[in-house]
């Protein structure tokens, strides 16, 4: 198998799991890779241990640019991969500041951690949306707090989940927004919504995706499950909302400004493990020239 990072945001674009008759070992290729989102630092170490679980060997190539290479490793990519895995290239040497204001970096996410993390999220979070009104962060917050709480109750597994955030100012290209990753290697959306008597009937990934982000939708008898709709509702009101979610082989891809929301599903050529799921924010204009001119 083999995951081909090239250029910039390849996980969140065009790069995807390849996977080769005979195959009994993974190679994430990064070696020209040029910018990573948070989708890209969660998502490579969830593919990472999600084989190594079953025992499949695993081998990180190392960017060749030495900066993109140091930003693996200030963001906690190499220190999160599974233990016994081959690193190819030149390790850099580790530099590190606090930036705890604008960034968390590669995290696991379990429910023993599951609030020391969500406060952190909460910093950052709150940081970003200053100068907004007083129920944006909150909102925000709340939105992000969802893709922790579905990460840690509905993606259990024995390597736990990822998450990734990062806070971008807009000073160098795309916009004042946020990011958030959250990645796990659990059962899938499918599964979890088959639990659900309800939705048994279910028979494919699209199917369920589709199902997932709407109202009252959950794995649960109750069907309590408002959470993802909720995300996408409560922060679009302060700017344009971007939530796409992988699971199997299908993804969705769900919008939402202050004028509506719009949904995507496509299938996909390879297979998500688990669920991925990730959120990008992006401000009013307003709102983003108060967080760019503070930073």
């Amino acid at each position: 198998m083999e995951l081909m990072l090239v250029g910039e945001a390849p996980l969140a674009t065009a790069a995807h799991l390849g996977f080769h008759t005979g195959s009994t070992s993974l190679t994430i290729d990064a070696t020209q890779l040029a910018f990573a989102c948070p989708l890209d630092l969660a998502g490579m170490v969830a593919t990472a241990h999600a084989v190594s679980e079953a025992s499949v060997p695993v081998t990180l190539r190392l960017p060749r640019d030495a900066g993109v290479a140091s930003y693996l490793q200030r963001l906690d990519v190499l220190r999160h991969m599974p233990s016994r895995t081959r690193i190819v290239g030149r390790v850099p040497p580790e530099v590190r500041t606090n930036q705890g204001h604008r960034l968390l970096e590669v995290t696991r996410l379990t429910p023993d951690n599951e609030d020391d993390v969500a406060e952190r999220v909460g910093r950052l979070v709150t940081t970003y949306f200053r100068g907004a009104d007083a129920g944006a962060g909150r909102r925000a917050y709340a939105a992000c707090g969802e893709l922790l709480a579905n990460a840690t109750e509905h993606g259990a597994s024995s390597s736990g989940s990822f998450v990734a955030v990062q806070a971008y100012s807009g000073q160098s290209g795309g916009g004042a927004r946020l990011e958030m990753a959250v990645c796990d290697t659990g059962v899938g959306v499918l599964d979890h919504l088959r639990q659900n008597p309800r939705y048994a009937h279910l028979t494919n990934d699209e199917s369920a995706l589709g199902k997932a982000v709407r109202r009252g939708v959950s794995g649960v008898s109750d069907d309590r499950g408002n959470g993802l709709h909720d995300l996408v509702e409560f922060s679009r009101r302060h700017g344009t909302t971007r939530l796409q979610i992988r699971s199997g082989s299908a993804e969705i891809s769900v919008l939402g400004t202050p004028q509506g929301v719009t949904h995507e599903v496509r299938p996909r050529i390879d297979r998500t493990p688990g669920t991925w799921a990730w959120l990008t924010h992006h401000l009013g204009a307003d709102s983003a020239s108060m967080v760019q001119s503070g930073q």
